[in-house]
């Protein structure tokens, strides 16, 4: 008989291959922000400054004048505007593999011209606490019975944006922030109110040197703010509240 030939079919089976499921990364949602912003977010945004070298004060979540001019800093080393907002390309810029979301934050509501806020700031140097008034006093109720204009308080309509100088820091109310080097028009008019308050005894020449730098902190010290040499918004402010040759 003829041999049976068998055949023997082999299958061959592959272990399942397992698929990787790639989810999405979550989104973080980071709000547009600007002087007077605080929260969260603002503790965030300094703290990534202070790690990349921009940013040397306290993370306590106040987006001040030294955040909006570290924010500037970083803005124009990485070639973005400096003007010491926080907008989406910013946050790109510093967290550039975060998907992001971007809000509009809602302002942070300040006290009345006339209210005082007397906060205690916290600092490394010597070991002490510093009481900072954020506000100038009170102005009197009864008005004084003088109305001449060295009495008024000085009036400055905030720069627009059109008429801004290139190279200098505005705040978000569109006040420069003026510092050592800084020349032009704007330090003209920081120099002239300085001297209607008794402080800048130099010439006005546009030119933010030493004197006015030391002006600047004199009236800083004398009204309960931080004496960094810095005009920003809040030196600006007490500048715009007190009458001429009142120190």
């Amino acid at each position: 008989m003829p041999p049976f030939i068998v055949s023997w079919a082999v299958v061959s089976t592959a272990a399942p291959q397992q698929i990787a499921q790639i989810l999405p990364a979550e989104t973080i949602n980071r709000p547009t922000l600007n002087i007077g912003s605080q929260g969260e977010r603002v503790s965030e945004l300094q703290a990534a400054l202070k790690l990349l070298g921009f940013y040397t004060g306290t993370v306590d979540g106040v987006y001040k004048d030294s955040t909006a001019s570290a924010v500037s800093q970083f803005k124009q080393a990485a070639g973005l505007n400096p003007d010491g907002v926080v907008d989406p390309p910013t946050w790109q810029k510093l967290f550039p593999n975060e998907p992001t979301t971007v809000t509009t934050a809602v302002p942070t509501t300040r006290p009345t011209p006339t209210a005082v806020t007397t906060l205690t700031v916290p600092t490394r140097t010597n070991n002490t606490t510093r009481v900072v008034n954020s506000r100038p006093e009170p102005r009197p109720a009864k008005p004084t019975r003088s109305t001449t204009s060295r009495q008024q308080p000085a009036r400055i309509t905030p720069i627009p944006v059109s008429e801004r100088t290139p190279g200098i820091q505005y705040t978000a109310e569109g006040m420069p922030i003026l510092r050592l080097g800084n020349r032009g028009t704007e330090v003209v008019r920081l120099q002239t109110q300085l001297q209607k308050l008794g402080f800048f005894k130099g010439s006005i020449d546009g030119n933010f040197r030493v004197s006015t730098e030391t002006a600047v902190k004199a009236l800083q010290s004398r009204y309960g703010l931080e004496a960094d040499g810095v005009a920003g918004g809040a030196t600006w402010e007490i500048i715009l509240k007190r009458p001429s040759q009142q120190r």
